[in-house]
Order: structure tokens, then sequence, then C-alpha cells
């Protein structure tokens, strides 16, 4: 009797969110004529709510979920990542919900070359810049006054991107049903969704294959960290080419890493074969995991002749025939591009740097020690002004301040240490700490990856927060494991509950707090009276 008045129930609450959003403006619930992402949401999940309580049988697929375990679990889950997708979309929209200011196009403008059979862009550069017939053209004092694409590449009189073709072979195909532009905000926003299904599905698999002795809660926890984690929302709010190529990547990274673990303990051609899939397409989103790739491949190949012997040929190729295709692909639209193989656009881009000059630094070992310190340690500012803490560009040592090898930057952009901004991560640790045997290739190939790219980061001119986002999920998985693993070493102790659940929430707080105070001038540009009321509740809060 209590399910029959529930569907009743929800039946008609679902009826009233459909009708309220069908009709927002008349009943004065909106004032916009055109139709929000908020106010589709909220008709969907109407929607939804209608159809369950219509179809929903005991016997049925609704029903055994719903009175399962892990059905009940699933749909936790499912909640928890609309959730962290709304948290997305909040910070993607600066608040405002209904649009998402956009500042490039530059995926859209690739992606429409490729639709017309070329590969450089559709832009016209100034004749002024053609008008160079030597290397100063990439000079930028030699360029002041002349209007460019920002950060594009221009070779012998024609734009391209060094950014992977990846996203835009993708966006291409769509090209002939949706030909209207579409901002690189809109692809960061399904790219970073997608990355969060992946890393939800990974961490499901890994839950039921080697932890379901664990409390299931912990596998709720362990998503909303991945999703949530810094630099996760971070890069939202700008949502540029550069965050787009980024979070593209590390979506194409999670879901080789969700065909590619199960692999190691149940291995299956399609899977391996669409690990290497997905794995070419993350080299070909940002060309800086291809080193993370290519240890991914030493230890796929270790795994298959130590631990498959028997199957060893087949596997190996099913996982490198399409990072060979991709190689060879990428090559080709290298040479044909800039006539030669290995060159990808980098040290012809029109930037704020001479970097046909100085490529050769682009990358040292000199910059270690700055880029450690602040990807590591590099701590919060607190200011007498809402919301109080702020990341900061740099607040290191003054030996460190002072000392400016080669090209490197130190004041460049906001980045937060992980032991400061992230201290849940650091339960990574742990999963080396007496591993188990049936995890040793999956924490093999995280911790070879998460190293690879990190090192390869810690090498660059300057680091950004939203370049740790190219190693923080690999991590993200890494900390669950060994967060996971805590419960098995401390034999479900209550202390290290606590302190793991207050690593957990102290983690998830700051990253939403910096998103918002790190990027709190756009906020002010694009949404001022949504930090007008926030700096006025809180303050009137907390006196």
């Amino acid at each position: 009797m209590r399910i029959y008045w529930l569907r009743i129930t929800g039946g008609l609450f679902g009826i009233a969110v459909i009708i309220m959003m069908a009709f927002a403006n008349q009943f004065g619930l909106e004032s916009f004529p055109t139709w929000g992402v908020r106010r589709i949401g909220i008709l969907l999940a109407g929607i939804l709510l209608l159809a369950v309580s219509l179809f929903y049988q005991r016997e049925n697929f609704i029903g055994r979920t719903i009175h399962s375990t892990d059905g009940r679990l699933y749909l936790a889950v499912f909640a928890l990542d609309i959730v962290i997708f709304l948290i997305y979309l909040w910070f993607a929209s600066d608040g405002m919900w209904k649009m998402l200011p956009n500042e490039t196009n530059y995926y859209d403008l690739q992606a429409n070359a490729f639709a017309r059979g070329q590969l450089e862009l559709g832009v016209q550069p100034d004749p002024a810049l053609i008008a160079f017939k030597d290397e100063s053209l990439y000079e930028p004092a030699n360029r002041e006054g002349i209007p460019v694409l920002w950060d594009a590449t221009l070779y012998k009189g024609k734009y391209y991107l060094y950014w992977g073709p990846a996203p835009a072979l993708l966006l291409a195909l769509i090209k002939p049903f949706h030909p209207s532009d579409l901002g690189d905000k809109v692809l960061t926003l399904l790219f970073i969704s997608g990355t969060l299904l992946f890393l939800t599905l990974t961490i499901l698999e890994l839950w039921r294959g080697h932890f379901n002795h664990i409390p299931r809660g912990t596998a709720l926890a362990a998503v909303a960290f991945a999703g949530l984690v810094n630099p996760m929302p971070y890069v939202m709010v700008e949502g540029r080419i550069y965050e787009a190529a980024i979070v593209a990547a590390q979506f194409f990274l999670m879901g080789g890493f969700y065909f590619l673990l199960p692999a190691f303990n149940r291995p299956a051609i399609p899977r391996l074969a669409l690990a290497g899939l997905f794995f070419t397409f993350a080299v070909g989103s940002r060309t800086t995991l291809i080193p993370a790739i290519g240890v991914l491949t030493l230890v796929v190949l270790l795994w298959a002749v130590q631990a498959q012997r028997p199957r060893a040929v087949s596997f190996i190729l099913a996982f490198v025939l399409p990072l060979v295709l991709g190689a060879v692909g990428y090559g080709w639209y290298n040479h044909a591009r800039f006539d030669s193989i290995t060159e990808f656009g980098y040290r012809y881009q029109l930037t704020s740097y001479n970097l046909y000059q100085q490529i050769g630094e682009t990358f040292a070992f000199e910059y270690l020690p700055p880029n450690l310190y602040k990807s590591l340690f590099n701590p919060l500012e607190r200011r007498d002004a809402f919301p109080h803490i702020f990341p900061t560009r740099w607040s290191g040592p003054g030996w460190l301040t002072d000392y400016h090898p080669k090209m490197y930057l130190t004041y460049t952009e906001n980045i937060t240490g992980i032991f400061v901004g992230s201290p849940f991560l650091l339960l990574a640790v742990l999963a080396g700490i007496h591993p188990r045997r049936d995890l040793r290739w999956i924490l093999l190939a995280l911790s070879a990856a998460f190293l690879a790219v990190f090192i390869t980061l810690q090498a660059f001119f300057f680091v950004a927060m939203r370049y740790m986002l190219d190693a923080v999920p690999t991590l993200a998985l890494l900390s669950v494991i060994g967060f996971w693993h805590g419960f098995d070493l401390f034999k479900n102790n209550k202390a290290y509950s606590l302190v793991a659940t207050l690593l957990l929430i102290y983690s998830i707080a700051v990253s939403l707090l910096i998103s918002f105070s790190g990027n709190l001038e756009l906020f002010k540009i694009h949404n001022p009276e949504l930090v007008r009321q926030m700096t006025w509740t809180f303050n009137s809060l907390f006196k």
C-alpha cells in the first residue's frame, strides 16, 4: 500500500513539475522566453519521476533496481553525478544557469576546416603578418599593433592550431547536422561530463571487483571526490581552448583506463583494443600525454609477456595497433601542415614569447624545483574581502623566488599545491603499502602514467592550475584505491575513517571555494548581482 501511494504522489509531483516548466513564463517562474539549461533539466527530472511512477513494477527493471542493494547504490551514484554536473554547469555559467559565457571557439574553427576538407583554419591572417618573410614574425615586439589569432600557429601564410585535432575531428562529424558555431566552453562542459562518467564507471568497477567488502558509502565518497577535486570545477569557469584540450584528453585517458584496468584481471581483445583507441585519442587531444601513454604501453607489454604468455601476441596487437595507426596519422597531419612529422606547430605559435627561438627552453630539468613547490606546496592566501580564501600565483621562499633559469616564469597563473588544497590525494600512498596481488598491474599502470605526466608538467617553463588536470584524475584513482585499502590496513579503525572523511570534506570544500575565488573577477564581470548577494549573505551570517 505504501508503494502505491508513493507512486501516486510521485506521479502527481512529476506532472506538476512538467506543467510548471512548460508554462514557467505564464506562472512568472521564468523571465526569459527561451528555454535555459536549468529549465530543461527540471523538466527532464519531472518526466523521469512521472515515468518511474507509471512504469514501476516490483518484478521489472525499475523495481529490481530500487529493491536491490547494488541497485540503490547505482541510483545514488547516478544522483550524485547529476549533482556534480550541476556544479560544473553553475561554474561554467558563472552562476547564471541560462548561458555559458564563451571566450574562444578554436575547435569550432578547426572542425569547420576539416568539414571543408582542409587543414588550415578559415581565418585570413592580416596582410601585415603575410608581409614578414622570415622568422622575425615570431618576435612579439615586431608584431605590435597587428591583429593576430592569439596563440594560433602561423606557417607559410596560413593559420593552424597546435592543439591536438581529435576533438575537432569528432566535432566535424556533427557539422552537417549542427553547422552553428560551438564555443570551446560547451566542449569543455561535455568532455568534463564524459570524464566524470568514466571516472564513475572505473570507480564502480574497482569497487565491485576488489573492494566490495568495504562499505558502499565509500564508493559514493570516491565518486564525489574524483568529480570535485581541484581543478575539476576550477577549469569550467574560463573553459577556453586551453581547458577544452586538457579536459578532452582526460576524457579519452579515463576512458582508456576504464577499458584497460579490468583487462589486467579479465583480459579480452575488445577491451584492450578500445583502451588503445582511447589512449590514441588522448594523445590526439594533448601531446603532453605522449610520455604517459608510452609508459602505459610498456606496462601492457610487460603484463602480456609475464602474465598472459599464451595469448601475448594477440593482446599486444589489439592494444598497440590503434596507437600505431594514430601515430602514423598524426605524423601525416604534422607533415601536411609543417613539412615535418615531428613538428606540432608549437614553435610557430603567435604568443607572448618568441617560441621559434626559445623552443629548446620550453622543457628543462632546471624548472623542476620551483614547479614542484608550486604543484605541491603553494599556499592559499587569506584576504579581508569576501570570499577571504584565494589561490595565489606564487608564495615561495626567497631562494626560489630569485631562481630564474632560462625562460622560466615564476608569476604566471594561480595554482594551489596538492598538499595544501587536496590532501585526500595523499591517500594514494596507502595503495603501495602491502599492496594486494590482484591490484599490482592496476597500480603499476596508474602509478607509471601519473609519474610520467606529472614529471612532464614539472619540466615545463611554467605551471598553472589547469595543467594539474593532466595528472589529477589519474592520481585521484590511485587515492581512491589507497582510501579503500586503508580500511583493510587499519582494520576498519574509526580513527582512520574520521581522518579520511575530514580530508575528503576539506579537499572538496577548498576545491569549490577556490574555483569561485580564483575566478572572482570573471564572476564580477558576468554576474555581479550574484557576487553582491553572496557577499551580503556571508557578511550577514559571519559578522
